[in-house]
Parts: structure tokens; sequence; C-alpha cells
């Protein structure tokens, strides 16, 4: 007892017991020594255990996803680990300071900090133990830190991090020098520096290859061509060793070999190894499909046939197949449908999966190419093959559709929906095929679900906003519509019917600015070229009706109508002389044009040429008459079952026609002209009041 240490009573009850991290200064009673307090040592064991139990927890809630629990142990730890070292202070054992615990807390907790994604306090954490020099191999952290700064993507940060970690990594630890160089190579490949990414992954391949590093490898070397080490990359990548596991032979269950040798392997193991196999098939698969249009320049076909040959050199027999059907597709996406329908059909000999297969991209083949007989065998074989082929059972709806047999296809799409519920093609199909049936409401719920598992289709949005219209909802049209315009803004379709949906809305201000946005993308439109020259008739705008007309007429050259259409707008601006022109220009085109002859007579009439008048006049009837024969021979040739009313049509032009754009002039002039035949009357050429039907877009 002395005047500056307590003598050790305690107001704490006597049964509490352990190390209280939080108040140190408090002395814990053992239960089992009476009562009698615990020693500095005794406690600091017990506050170790106490901190080995929250590292504990803290990995395996990290283990169990459960991040943000994982950084609150750590943090605790971290807590507790700094008290203890107090308490070895205050009792003068700081040279019994553990090390590896400190480093253990310091380290867990950058990696939930890391794991947690607060980069700069993992970071922070990081600095402050490399920069220890009481922790021996710290060093290797630095590839965690190079780690962060490839995530976050500061890849110059990172490569210099992962060199001065390979700066402290010993010689001996040779695997895990090589696996830091294979991390300067992702990096390398990051940043578009692929020659250097070769040096270091060409390190790696010499020394001690892995399928990671060797397909990365090859895949560099493909970026920059380098086709001669290209074909000793991939024989390398294939005669690679397993990382670690027997790796399975494909198919098998991992209860054959190991048990036969008295050794029954863990579920986990089975599926480690099973893992592992395909993601080294999938290496080898993907390396195979990457160098074998490229291998032989001469003939694609020669490559693959290397790559297969290959395979079957080194035990990849199994991913010989995949070649093959990866061979069909390279000749698909080259539309070279022939030689991919040869490799296909040599499908049909082999095993049951692969036929299937097979048969499924026969199939879509012949139907692209029109061949419905042959589309339809093969999708037959397809189902037959594998009843649950969700693609097989598309492509025979696409057979019914194609047919026309309509319920038939919307059956089939709907089976192979129930096979697989997000199969694409065939919720798209049944929309279509729900529209062709008559029921717009189920092809819109079928296009708003694909709309939300495809949201960037943009085929999906027309058929929607096309949906809409057909249903007469021409609001939601206009917005979807709109929506498509600003996904594709220069696409003249989807401004034409914009332009449509605005003018049967009677909204011509927007139909005007839609029609126009449509003919300025494309400017040989028919329907769009029609509906501007009538709009501006309409609106008694000939002048800049002209255009129109004019280009309309070079579009369809033989159409008459449309140079008709150019003089009558001259005429009606009083430009008499140029429409004479115009109207003498088509009569030497079309000489019997009965309509363009009662014009000219009008204008000579009101010029006062009588000769030309009466030279016209000639012409005029001996047209008409040769007119009226061709319609008494139409009436004759008719079929007796012709609905009532039918006979009475005839040609578009003549005068006494209602509805046709061409009208002849009405004011007679009996003082000029002595012929027999009226003289064609001057009302306005487009009709009573409007332009006739066949001038506007449909």
């Amino acid at each position: 007892m002395t005047a500056v240490k307590a003598a050790g009573y305690s107001s704490q009850p006597a049964g509490r017991t352990g190390f209280d991290a939080h108040n140190p200064s408090v002395t814990p009673l053992d239960p089992l020594a009476g009562g009698s307090a615990l020693s500095a040592e005794e406690q600091a064991r017990d506050a170790e255990r106490r901190v080995h139990v929250l590292l504990e927890e803290s990995a395996e809630a990290c283990a169990a996803g459960q991040a943000e629990l994982a950084l609150e142990k750590a943090r605790e730890a971290g807590k507790r680990e700094r008290a203890l070292c107090k308490l070895k202070e205050a009792h003068g054992m700081g040279d019994q300071a553990n090390l590896e615990l400190t480093f253990a807390v310091c380290f867990n907790l950058a990696h939930m900090y890391h794991a947690n994604k607060l980069f700069s306090e993992a970071l922070n954490v990081y600095s402050s133990v490399v920069k220890n020099r009481q922790f021996a191999h710290a060093g290797r952290l630095r590839v965690n830190m190079g780690n962060i700064y490839f995530e976050q993507k500061r890849y110059p940060a990172a490569i210099k991090m992962y060199r001065m970690a390979l700066d402290q990594v010993p010689s001996s630890s040779r695997e895990t020098r090589f696996r830091i160089m294979g991390n300067i190579g992702t990096a390398f490949v990051r940043m578009g520096q692929y020659q250097d990414a070769i040096q270091a992954y060409e390190t790696v391949v010499e020394n001690m290859p892995d399928h990671q590093s060797g397909f990365n490898y090859l895949v560099c070397l493909y970026c920059v061509g380098d086709l001669e080490r290209l074909k000793p990359a991939f024989v390398s990548l294939l005669a690679t060793e397993d990382d670690g596991l027997s790796l399975p032979a494909p198919g098998d269950d991992g209860e054959g070999g190991a048990a036969d040798a008295g050794m029954v392997p863990s579920e986990g193991l089975r599926r480690e190894a099973r893992r592992r196999r395909a993601r080294v098939d999938r290496f080898v698969t993907l390396a195979g499909r990457l160098v074998a249009p490229v291998v032989n320049r001469a003939s694609p076909l020669q490559g693959y046939d290397w790559v297969v040959e290959q395979l079957h050199r080194q035990g990849f027999s199994h991913l010989g197949n995949e070649l093959e059907m990866a061979k069909a597709m390279h000749f698909m996406a080259n539309k070279e449908f022939d030689a991919a329908i040869a490799v296909l059909k040599e499908f049909e000999r082999k095993e049951h999966s692969l036929k299937a297969k097979a048969a499924t991209n026969l199939a879509f083949l012949y139907f692209l190419e029109g061949d419905v007989e042959n589309s339809e065998a093969y999708a037959d074989l397809a189902v037959r093959t594998d009843r649950y082929n969700a693609r097989g059972l598309v492509n025979r709806g696409n057979v019914f559709y194609a047919k026309g047999c309509f319920e038939e296809a919307h059956t089939m799409f709907l089976e192979a929906i129930g096979m697989e519920a997000d199969c694409f093609e065939a919720i798209y199909n049944l929309g279509l095929a729900n529209k062709r049936l008559g029921q717009p409401k189920d092809a819109l719920n079928a296009f708003r679900k694909l709309h939300t598992l495809m949201p960037q289709s943009l085929e999906v949005v027309f058929q929607v906003a096309d949906t809409y219209e057909a249903m007469g909802d021409s609001e939601e049209a206009v917005k979807w519509f709109e929506i498509l315009n600003t996904r594709v803004p220069h696409d003249p379709g989807v401004l034409a019917r914009l332009g449509s949906i605005h003018a049967r809305l009677d909204d011509e201000p927007k139909a005007l600015h839609y029609y126009s946005e449509s003919h300025r993308v494309f400017p040989v439109s028919m329907d769009v070229i029609s509906w501007l020259g009538a709009f501006y008739v309409k609106n008694e705008m000939y002048e800049k009706a002209v255009p129109f007309f004019a280009l309309a007429a070079q579009v369809q050259p033989q159409e008459v109508k449309w140079q008709l259409m150019v003089a009558s707008c001259h005429r009606r601006v009083s430009n008499y002389a140029q429409a004479l022109e115009k109207y003498v220009e088509i009569h030497k085109a079309h000489p019997h044009n009965v309509e363009c002859l009662k014009y000219i007579v009008a204008i000579y009439t009101d010029l006062g040429r009588t000769e030309d008048v009466q030279a016209y006049m000639t012409k005029l009837r001996k047209a008409e008459r040769s007119q009226a024969a061709v319609a008494a021979a139409t009436r004759t040739a008719a079929p007796r079952g012709m609905l009532a009313g039918e006979e009475n049509i005839r040609p578009a032009g003549l005068p006494d026609e209602p509805d046709s754009p061409f009208q002849a002039p009405t004011k007679a002039r009996s003082k000029i002209v002595q012929a027999k035949a009226a003289r064609p009357v001057e009302d306005d050429e487009w009709g009573s009041e409007e332009l006739g039907d066949d001038l506007l877009p449909m």
C-alpha cells in the first residue's frame, strides 16, 4: 500500500468478470478465485480473445454479403485492440505487444472499407500499415491498394502500386509475383497499351501459365494483329495445366474415379471442380472463336478446321462441336447461307442436344431465304428432338405466320413463352399475331411487356405506337411516335406518321411541320409529296405547290397527272405562257390525253388564236372518240357479276367525272369557238372544293 497506487478495492459487483475495453482502469474479478482481482496478463489475454472473436465475426459477415455489419465489427475490433495496447502500456507490458494482431486488425478494417466502397478510408488505412516498418510483410498490401486504384479506373496509379509490391515480394513467392504481373498486364489493357500488356502476359505465360493469363495474352495479340504469334499462343493455352484441382471429365458428376480409389470427394469439392472446368472451357471456346476466322487469311473454313484439330489433340474434343456451331454462325453472319447450311446439316448425325440446336438454326436460315417448306421441316425436327426448345417453337410459329395461319402461330408463340418466359422473339411475334387476328388490346399488352424488358428497342416502341393508332387512340399514338422520334430524330417514316395523325386530328400546322421534316430527310416519298402539294393547293398557295408536283413528275414520269398539276398551278396564277408551254410539252409526250387537249384549247381560245384552236379541236375530237371506244370495249369485256353501278366507272380525267382532280373550265366563249363540241369548262381543275382522293396520302 503506497501513496500513489490503489489498494485494489472496487465498487464493481462481485459477479462481474472479464475486461472492459472502454474502461481499462476497472479491475475485473475472477469468480473462480473467490472474488480476487485478475492479473494484468490475464486481462490482456481476455482482451485479445475478444478481439479475435470480433475479427472472425467480421470475416463471417463479409463472406455472407453483410458488408455494413462486417465494417461495424471491424471498427469495434480496432477500438478494442487500441484499448488492449493502452492496457499493456499501463502495466509495463509494452514489450509484449502483439504486432500480428495489430496487423490483422488494420488489414481487416481496410478490407471492410474497400468492401463498402469507401476507397479513401481504405487507402488511408493501407498507407498507415505499409509505412510502418514493424510489419515485415506489409509491402504485399500494395497489391490491395493497386486493386482499389484499378477499381477507381486510376490505372497509372494501380500499375505503380503493383510494381512497388512486386519489388517487395521475395523471389521465392513465384506464384504471387506472376499474379501481380498479370494484374499489371490487365491494367495496361484497360489503358489501351497492348504492347506493354503483351510483355507482361508473355512473362507470365512463359514462367507460370494459367488459363486467364493465356487468354488475355491471346486477346492482346489479336488486338495488335500479330497473327504469327496467335497460333502458338492458342496452342499454349490448350496445353496449360489445370490450376489446382483435378478437373472432372465433361458430364462427370464427380462420383466415379474418386470413389473407385477409395476417396469420396465432398459436394463442395465437386462443385468447385465443375466450376473450374466450366471456366476453362469458356476461355478455350472464346479463344477458338476469336482465332479461327483470322488464323488462316486465305480461308476462314480452314482456320476453323485447324482450331477443331488442335482441340481434339489437346483433350478438348467435347468443345469441337461448339466450334463447329460457331463456324456455322460465322457463315451466317457473313450471309454465306449455303456454307452455313452445309455445316449445320452435319449435326443431324451427332448427339441429341446438338441436333436440336442445328435444326433450330437450319429452320431459321431457310425461313430467311423464303423456303417455307424446308423451314417447316426443320422446325418440326427441332421441336420433336427437344420439346422444350423455345426457339424451335418460335420458328414453327413463324412458319404458320408466313402461311397465314395466325391462330396456329399464336398458339406456338404462347407455348414458347411458357417454356421460356423471357423469350423476346416469342413475345414480339405474339404481338404481331394478335394484330393480324384483330386483337389490338392483346397485342398492346405483349408489346408493353416487351418494352418493360427491352426499353431501348426501337422496334418495340414503333409497334406500341402503331397499335395505339390501330385502336384509334391518336393521343397515345402521338405520344409513342414522339418518343420514337426523339430516339431516331431523322427517320422519315416516323415523321410522316406523325404528320398523318395530326392531319386526321385537323391540326394542320403540326401536320405541315412533320411532313416538311419528312420531306427534308427523304424528298422522294410520294405520300409526303402529294400531301404537301395538296395542302398548298387547298390554301391557294399555288407557287409553293409547283415544286412538289414537279418533283412528283420526276419520281413518276409515266404519271401524266403530276405534269398536269404543274401546268394548272401556272394557269391559276395567270402565268398562261408558261402553262401553255407545259401543256404543249405534255401533249407531245401523251398525244391522246383528253385533259391536256382541253386545256390547250381553252388557253388558245383566251388568246384569240383561232387557227390553233381549230387544229387542237380536231385532235381533241379524235382523242375523245378513241377514249370512248376504249371505254365501250372495257364495258363489253366486264364480267356479268359486277357490282351495281360498277359499269359507270370511267377512266380518270374525263370531263364529267366529279371526283377527278383535273376538271376543264366552265365559262363558254361561243364567239370564237364554232365547233360542235362544247368548249371545255373553266372550272377549277382541282375539283369543286378539294383535291381528289388520289392525291392525298393514305
